[in-house]
């Protein structure tokens, strides 16, 4: 009988397959069903038990990441964050994720930005971007969703920790063997915009790409989760 973890990777590649080509079109009922089955993934899928998330507390870096699958069309990862750490401003060109916690609590606040045609961040470059409302997420809450347009860009922040999430991404970020061009760029607010539009306010805030803190880095974990192949 299949595992959870390996129903979700499938319908993954159900619905991103042939996402690198130029004719993809996203069909939204693949997409639903993704998310539906990505709502119902706990700790125990992945084998994530409090021994690890205990160790991680005890590691040096801020963020741990557990690899579980990756190839031109999907990646699929757990990030897990020491408590009290924010994972700085990022986006994710042209990409479409899913994020879905599965221990601890994470505050998640994303950024729409105010761009069109290709989301190329050119250095020194100021960009406006929409903040929408933080939001708090914990395992009992459903995937939270980002696509080429709308909260691509987020920081997250552990609130109750360590806290851990599953990640999958299409198409993935930059990669030699498939010939992508996708590099993760940071970001910093530089300034904040009040506006009211249709009768709603809503804070806007000037950004420009930077370098990662220095004091934010990573390592890795094994997977310890059903094989994936």
């Amino acid at each position: 009988m299949a595992s959870t973890m390996e129903i979700l990777w499938k319908q993954a590649l159900k619905t991103f397959a042939g996402r690198n080509s130029v004719g993809y079109r996203l069909c939204q009922k693949n997409f639903e069903l993704l998310r539906s089955l990505m709502n119902k993934v706990t700790a125990a899928d992945v084998r994530l038990d409090r021994d690890v998330l205990e160790s991680v507390q005890m590691q040096s870096a801020p963020m741990c990441v557990v690899d579980i699958f990756e190839n031109q069309d999907i990646t699929i990862a757990i990030f897990i964050l020491k408590q009290g750490v924010t994972m700085p401003m990022h986006d994710h060109p042209g990409m479409h994720g899913l994020l879905k916690v599965i221990a601890g609590t994470v505050k998640i606040d994303s950024f729409t930005l105010e761009i069109s045609g290709d989301h190329i961040m050119e250095p020194n470059t100021g960009y406006t971007a929409i903040k929408h409302p933080g939001i708090l997420v914990k395992d009992t809450d459903d995937a939270c969703v980002l696509t080429p347009r709308e909260k691509n860009l987020h920081q997250i922040s552990c609130i109750d920790g360590p806290a851990a999430f599953l990640d999958i991404l299409s198409p993935p970020y930059d990669g030699e063997e498939y010939g992508n061009m996708r590099p993760c760029t940071f970001f910093r607010i530089t300034g904040s915009i009040r506006s009211t539009e249709s009768g709603e306010k809503s804070e806007k805030v000037q950004l420009v790409p930077s370098e990662s803190p220095p004091d934010f880095f990573s390592i890795s974990l094994e997977y310890l989760g059903p094989q994936l192949r």
